[in-house]
């Protein structure tokens, strides 16, 4: 009661000495120094995360043009074909992402084999997912270590798992699908660092949810949860507004 007034003197509307939920004011009861320390480390972080964005982006364009120097270009299929007795096949590019394949793994798959592989990683790059990870990569910088960790693993997974879904729209059977990806990735025995140079690679982690979510059949979507969920929102948000600054000054 005794800071009410100190808390309420940069408002006009407050001079009838009404209280207005105002007990806490951090423009007036924190002070200038915690203030500037705050927005100190904040504008720290942002300037770290917009150097450590810039790098990434010089990186990833010098390593995508270098892989189109290198590859021979297939416009029937949509990929660069690169010649090397090794395995792997990985979608790379922020802007325009393009996918690529060894020559070798190339002519070790059969050709619905190779429909599959390819609409897994021409999927990649209608969606920019290189582009989406790096973005949202640098966003989670703000989080703990550990808490940034599970984000980009489940993006991760949520990424694959809807390419894995517009291969089995290529070629209409779940399980072949399946079965195409546990043999690629026994082939790809190394992994890609995918964060290092920009590029997702068809053996990416979470093999097995991958495997487990082809395997069951899709759940039908309730519309009723769909629709009150939504409602729960509006009128969450509403009350929101509700409470915001100029009701809270008109009451």
């Amino acid at each position: 009661m005794d800071s009410h007034e100190i808390a309420t003197e940069h408002c006009s509307s407050h001079t009838n000495g009404i209280a207005h939920l105002c007990w806490f004011d951090p423009i007036v009861h924190l002070s200038d120094a915690l203030w500037m320390g705050g927005i100190s480390v904040l504008a720290s972080v942002m300037l770290f995360n917009a150097y450590k964005g810039v790098n990434l982006l010089i990186k990833h364009w010098y390593f995508q043009t270098t892989l189109r120097l290198i590859g021979q270009p297939d416009p029937q299929r949509g990929v660069f074909r690169i010649a090397s007795d090794h395995f792997f096949v990985f979608s790379s590019g922020l802007f325009t992402p393009y996918a690529f394949i060894s020559s070798r793994l190339m002519e070790q798959l059969s050709a619905k084999q190779l429909d599959v592989v390819l609409a897994h990683e021409q999927a990649h790059c209608q969606r920019r997912d290189v582009l989406r990870r790096l973005f949202l990569s640098l966003a989670a910088l703000f989080h703990f270590p550990a808490t940034r960790q599970y984000l980009l693993a489940d993006l991760e997974l949520a990424h694959e798992q809807i390419c894995d879904v517009a291969a089995v729209q290529k070629v209409g059977d779940r399980l072949f699908v399946a079965e195409t990806i546990i043999n690629i990735a026994r082939k790809l025995n190394s992994l890609i660092p995918e964060q290092a140079i920009g590029v997702i690679a068809f053996n990416g982690s979470h093999i097995d949810i991958r495997i487990q979510q082809l395997l069951e059949q899709p759940k039908p979507v309730n519309r009723y949860a769909v629709f009150f969920s939504s409602l729960l929102c509006i009128v969450f948000f509403s009350g929101v507004l509700a409470l915001a600054m100029p009701l809270h000054h008109l009451l």
